[in-house]
């Protein structure tokens, strides 16, 4: 684990491994945590750069949607050591990678990180992708606000719940009590409203794409 400095907050990248598990390539391994975060943080070990497995590494780079100049990254990590990278094996193997990487289910699913897809598709499918990639950041922002307005509800109702107990309610007269009921009712009246609002909206995202 590498902590990383970050304002006041820090941060922990994980370099872990991969196999590709596909036909035709060894268990490819490669550092995935250490990228472009920080300029001294290598992308490959000085073993994996020994090892020149780059069919393997241009897979995994393909399927993370990382584009062809990332191929400079790995020269620098491995021109420490002595090795010169293979651009015609890794492009072939990023090349099927983007495979795993184009395709419809992940571009929703990186949208419902909040993310939007690298542009390294092929242009007739990048549209489509484009869009679908739209819907899932859709679904992300709304689960958000949904979580957000839940919260609010429920303090609302907590507010309420005490003010008919008539715990913690410091009015001077009665009807300052009626009209801050009468306030709290109205907003719980809209917040539960756009609550439901909300949830139709992703009901009718999930039914789309299954989930």
């Amino acid at each position: 684990l590498l902590p990383i400095s970050k304002g006041s907050k820090v941060m922990t990248l994980s370099c872990f491994t991969l196999s590709t598990g596909r036909a035709g390539y060894l268990a490819a391994i490669m550092t995935a945590g250490c990228v472009s975060m920080l300029s001294g943080c290598a992308t490959l070990s000085k073993q994996e750069c020994l090892t020149g497995n780059w069919q393997a590494v241009g897979f995994t780079d393909g399927a993370a949607g990382r584009p062809a100049d990332y191929l400079s990254s790995h020269n620098k990590a491995c021109s420490k050591v002595g090795v010169a990278t293979d651009y015609a094996a890794w492009e072939q193997g990023r090349q099927e990678g983007l495979k795993k990487y184009c395709t419809e289910t992940h571009a929703y699913q990186i949208g419902r990180r909040g993310e939007q897809m690298t542009p390294v598709c092929p242009a007739q499918v990048t549209p489509n992708l484009e869009r679908i990639n739209a819907d899932g950041r859709i679904f992300y922002s709304l689960s958000k606000q949904l979580s957000i307005e839940q919260e609010r509800l429920n303090s609302y109702q907590q507010q309420y719940d005490k003010l008919l107990k008539r715990h913690s309610v410091a009015l001077s007269s009665q009807s300052g009590v009626t009209e801050y009921q009468n306030g709290l009712s109205e907003r719980i009246i809209n917040t539960t409203q756009r609550i439901n609002n909300l949830e139709r909206a992703l009901q009718e995202l999930q039914r789309t794409y299954g989930y």
